[in-house]
């Protein structure tokens, strides 16, 4: 079997007077560039009471500044042929201008305009707390995204990880402009951020136009840490959603550790190990031979803090949630005393591997995983991954499925179908996922 190589990218780092780093990359294959702003704010930083903040934030810096009005940004960025957009996650909030390279420096204009100056007037902050409202209302139409909230929340006892990150509807009905406004003014200072710049662009350039536009921003107090630590789950927790639905479905947690923990890589290729494709262990068996399930998947969700390690199945009619919870535990059972066959640790590895390297074609794809992986971690991970993730070994993997799979640390959340008194009704909530396992 093939091995999987990519090329090294050579991002050169910089840092601005006032903290903010700027990582660049140079990628000239295409007359485009992509500008992206990170910043270290998401779902983990709310408090009590102000679940949905950070998202409702996110879509204030649309609104205007006092330079411009509101929609004003997105149609500059469409006029030149771009494309801009932003989403929320748990521990970040990013947003991203792809332009010819020949605006590189109107969107990185009109960004740092955005992360100092945003206008947050009133009436367009109502306005906004309507259109997420309207999301939450849709949501609630859909039984899967419940499910996943209520396992969320059911994993995750004091942590802030447990509140959806648009927020509980309860929360954001009561949500003030100074709340979002203060969340802003806390969190968008320049060393809470990283600028992103890549493609037809040259590192001079790049980082004088940082200096020219970021560079004006002064520096900000620290934000405050998260202090809130999930205590250790010491028993199995069980979970039933009753809503609308045709057909079951089984979704199983477990607690991992924080990004940067030796045991993340061996647990995202058991991940594939379980459930990468029509070959994986879980849809060979569940899918394919047994027929209890039409889809499975597994991923393990790398966060701050301790994160979850999740496994979902989708149950064929005729089945039950019981026997696809059952079928599941068999497969992990025999994982923790079976050591995984060379071929098939390889080919889980290519498979992790497959979607980071070949995503980076793409100009757009490479300054969203520079901006993820630095404000998770370190952007240097980058080009250590590939060899990071060829060196597990069977034994890492038997390991980590001992260490954390375990009755213990688990909890499942089963969706129990009422007949829909609407079929119509079972629709797809908005927002939808990004990479980093942010919202939009």
């Amino acid at each position: 079997m093939a091995t999987i190589t990519a090329e090294k990218l050579d991002i050169k780092e910089h840092f601005l007077d006032n903290g903010m780093k700027v990582l660049i990359l140079e990628d000239h294959s295409a007359p485009l560039a992509a500008v992206l702003v990170w910043v270290r704010v998401g779902a983990r930083n709310e408090p009590a009471g102000t679940s949905g903040v950070s998202h409702l934030v996110e879509h204030m810096m649309f609104k205007g500044t006092s330079q411009m009005k509101p929609e004003d940004f997105s149609e500059i960025i469409q006029r030149y042929g771009g494309r801009e957009n932003a989403g929320t996650g748990r521990d970040f909030t990013s947003y991203f201008a792809y332009v010819p390279s020949s605006r590189v420096e109107e969107a990185v204009r009109l960004w740092a305009d955005i992360m100092s100056n945003a206008a947050f007037k009133p009436d367009g902050f109502l306005s906004e707390r309507d259109v997420v409202l309207e999301e939450l209302r849709l949501g609630l139409n859909d039984p899967h995204e419940a499910v996943f909230d209520e396992a969320t929340a059911a994993s995750f006892h004091a942590h802030p990880y447990g509140r959806p990150v648009v927020g509980w509807i309860s929360d954001v009905q009561r949500m003030t402009r100074d709340e979002a406004y203060n969340n802003y003014r806390t969190y968008y200072v320049p060393n809470n951020m990283r600028l992103i710049i890549a493609g037809d662009v040259t590192e001079a350039l790049a980082i004088r136009l940082a200096r020219k536009y970021f560079g004006k921003t002064k520096e900000g107090p620290e934000p405050p840490e998260v202090r809130t630590q999930e205590p250790k789950q010491t028993g199995e927790r069980r979970v039933n959603v009753r809503r609308e639905a045709f057909l079951p479905m089984v979704t199983i947690t477990w607690h991992t550790p924080a990004a940067g923990d030796p045991d993340l890589l061996p647990l995202e290729v058991l991940a594939q190990i379980l459930a990468g494709g029509e070959s994986s262990r879980l849809h060979r068996e569940l899918v394919y031979e047994k027929q209890i399930c039409t889809s499975v998947n597994a991923w393990p969700y790398q966060l701050l803090d301790p994160g979850l390690f999740y496994i979902t199945c989708m149950v064929s009619g005729g089945h039950t949630a019981e026997e696809a919870e059952k079928a599941v535990y068999e497969i992990l059972e025999k994982l923790k005393v079976e050591p995984v066959q060379d071929r098939e640790l390889k080919k889980a590895a290519n498979q992790y591997l497959s979607t980071f390297i070949f995503g980076q074609e793409s100009i757009l794809w490479q300054g969203f995983v520079i901006g993820y992986y630095d404000a998770l971690l370190s952007y240097d991970i980058i080009n250590r991954l590939p060899e990071m993730v060829r060196s597990i070994t069977k034994e890492q993997i038997m390991d980590a499925a001992n260490k954390y799979l375990t009755t213990e640390n688990r909890t499942v959340t089963t969706l129990v179908p009422l007949a829909p008194k609407a079929p119509g009704k079972l629709m797809r909530g908005g927002g939808g996922q990004m990479p980093g396992g942010m919202r939009r």
